[in-house]
């Protein structure tokens, strides 16, 4: 299933890909901590199949927990798996793992442009360096279709992946508990990084144990067996339908407490962004 489901994936990526990465750009969105590149499970078995290297290492070396602001309310974060950056899949200006990448990477920017985003993204001032936002975007039905496609493949992945590794399919914490300890921290420092932050978050979550066993979780994944498990979760209509639901509308939201996580009840709708 998983060759069969991964060739699909990847004859939909090159559905009459025309864009090219313009000669002149550096890859900044391969290099650049702002610009969040979130992953997934699956993402990370693809990879581990192409570069034969267990799902483990390539979540050790090449990841890290981080956070995203939620879109309608910057009070509140989410937690996903971000790619390390500089992306350590780059090799000079070009990713060496073209055919294998992660889906976040393949949709970036023609999503963006169909989903009319380029506007907004070209105003921020992370993305002055991309070359590719300067000027519209082409992109044709086909490609419209088939990346559309690849967009709700990696929004069913993304929901399976945290709710295989944290049991909900989107992990939502109130950051107001531990502003005024990162604002401190910040104070201090002459300068600040969003690697940064992501450490001192994380570093205040493990004394609630949200990260015990999320490695040996991860290392499950490491044999085929498991992973075609994994794969097979994707077939459960139920299970993906309603992991969504919750993705799209999340309902809990957590508080740190001390060292422990208190669920309170919140509406909130996720952001369609995928770079931030």
């Amino acid at each position: 299933m998983i060759e069969r489901y991964s060739q699909y994936q990847a004859d939909l990526a090159v559905t009459e890909r025309n864009m090219l990465c313009p000669e002149d750009c550096d890859a900044p969105g391969c290099q650049l901590s702002e610009v969040i590149v979130e992953v997934n499970l699956f993402d990370l078995i693809r990879l581990s199949l192409a570069l034969n290297t267990p799902v483990s290492s390539l979540f050790l070396n090449h990841c890290h927990f981080g956070f995203q602001k939620y879109e309608l309310n910057p009070r509140y974060l989410r937690l996903l798996i971000k790619l390390e950056k500089p992306c350590h899949f780059l090799q000079k200006s070009r990713c060496k793992v073209q055919g294998s990448k992660p889906l976040n990477c393949v949709l970036f920017p023609e999503y963006h442009q169909i989903i009319d985003l380029i506007p907004e993204l070209a105003k921020r001032p992370v993305f002055n360096r991309f070359p590719c936002l300067k000027s519209e975007i082409a992109v044709s039905n086909e490609r419209s279709k088939a990346l559309k496609k690849l967009k709700k493949m990696n929004n069913r992945e993304e929901a399976l992946s945290c709710y295989f590794l944290l049991g909900i399919p989107s992990f939502i914490i109130d950051s107001k508990p531990v502003a005024e300890q990162l604002k401190r921290s910040i104070l201090k420092s002459k300068s600040f990084t969003v690697r940064d932050y992501d450490r001192l978050l994380k570093e205040e979550l493990k004394t609630t144990g949200l990260f015990d066993g999320i490695m040996d979780k991860v290392a499950l994944l490491d044999t085929r067996q498991q992973m075609e498990s994994f794969f097979s979760q994707l077939q459960d209509k139920a299970l993906i339908r309603s992991l969504l639901e919750k993705m799209a509308k999340p309902e809990i939201v957590f508080k740190l407490d001390g060292n422990r996580l208190k669920p309170m009840k919140r509406h909130l709708q996720r952001p369609e962004i995928i770079f931030m």
